[in-house]
């Protein structure tokens, strides 16, 4: 059944941080913190970050533990739900806001309200208009802030149908960008990017791309992971090439990071 990315989401919210907790989604967010690390504002006091399509709290509650006063927004009610519980969990109530907001009309923030802004988990990916969500990333972001954007990579979906055998499927993909994310029993579609299809949304916005990275490149999802040895060895390759240009494009998913002019 094909449901929006809003009820896939409150349908599954549940389950949805157990999806997670395999060794490749653990590379997925070591590569992610490497590069959020390096744009988190140099004094804590007074500096506020957005967590975009932030789901169940996963990066705000990380961000929140170092100090730092957090905004969690997204769409989805059964997922804010759980961010909800988790803060509780974790006492971290008052430095995490929650707020539903869809990504594409982010009405409640002020003009360059936060010093830096992010849309992980591949929300832009998910929502309705990435134009109108790259735009309001970028208007409440702070002049001299960063963005980061993830969403899914267009070419590694075509590979994938091109290995399947089916042409078409690929040929329509690459021409409309657009795919189906498929779960056990629902799927819901999804905008998919190339690097420069990304980074050109962002400089529409004034938002300079001063970084791209693949995520992962070369870990897969299998047993060989769950070995301690192999997964710190991947794990290197991943965090050291990650962000080189010519690996970048072969990741499952590409982000890139913008700042603001």
């Amino acid at each position: 059944m094909l449901l929006t990315s809003t009820q896939y989401h409150d349908l599954h919210a549940k389950e949805y941080d157990a999806n997670y907790l395999s060794p490749y989604w653990r590379i997925y967010s070591e590569i992610t913190w490497n590069y959020i690390k390096r744009c988190l504002p140099r004094s804590k006091k007074n500096s506020w970050i957005l967590d975009a399509g932030g789901g169940t709290g996963f990066w705000a509650i990380r961000l929140a533990r170092l100090g730092y006063q957090v905004v969690l927004a997204d769409v989805s009610k059964g997922m804010l739900e759980e961010a909800r519980r988790k803060i509780a969990k974790e006492n971290l109530r008052g430095s995490i806001q929650i707020l539903e907001a869809d990504i594409t009309d982010m009405k409640p923030f002020k003009n360059g309200q936060f010093h830096l802004t992010l849309a992980e988990g591949d929300p832009v990916s998910y929502c309705d208009s990435p134009k109108r969500a790259i735009a309001e990333l970028a208007r409440v972001t702070k002049k001299g802030g960063f963005v980061t954007v993830s969403v899914d990579n267009k070419l590694n979906w075509v590979a994938s149908y091109i290995k399947r055998g089916d042409l078409k499927t690929a040929d329509r993909v690459l021409r409309q960008g657009i795919g189906t994310m498929r779960g056990e029993d629902h799927s819901f579609s999804a905008h998919m990017f190339t690097i420069e299809e990304l980074e050109a949304l962002l400089r529409k916005n004034k938002l300079t791309p001063i970084m791209a990275i693949g995520k992962p490149v070369w870990a897969t999802n299998d047993e060989s992971l769950q070995k301690k040895e192999v997964f710190k060895r991947i794990l290197a390759f991943e965090l050291r090439f990650a962000s080189l240009r010519s690996v970048a494009g072969r990741g499952g998913h590409i982000a890139v990071v913008g700042k603001k002019g």
